[in-house]
């Protein structure tokens, strides 16, 4: 499955993550860090980023954090900070 990476410089990745479902929770651990947390989007999808992104120095996701306020999915004043990958919500179905 396709996944979305958003560092905080502005960069963007696209990805092909493992078919099975461990496989792709430990690639997103990977990538934003092993406490995850998400939050829903449009088109069942979901921002995946680390629940510890906020603990000391940290950058915030420009991008993650337009498209989390767009979703009405965290308070206009909060942030994502750190790496944010998007996915397909089946991959946390599994």
């Amino acid at each position: 499955m396709l996944a979305h990476v958003f560092t905080p410089s502005g960069e963007t990745e696209t990805m092909l993550l493992p078919e099975d479902h461990r496989g792709s929770i430990d690639r997103l651990k990977a990538l934003v860090g092993d406490a995850i947390e998400a939050v829903p989007i449009a088109g069942a999808r979901y921002l995946i980023f680390s629940a510890n992104s906020k603990v000391g120095p940290h950058e915030v996701n420009q991008i993650a954090t337009i498209m989390a306020h767009e979703a009405e999915s965290i308070q206009r004043t909060d942030y994502l900070a750190g790496t944010v990958v998007l996915i397909p919500q089946s991959i946390l179905n599994a």
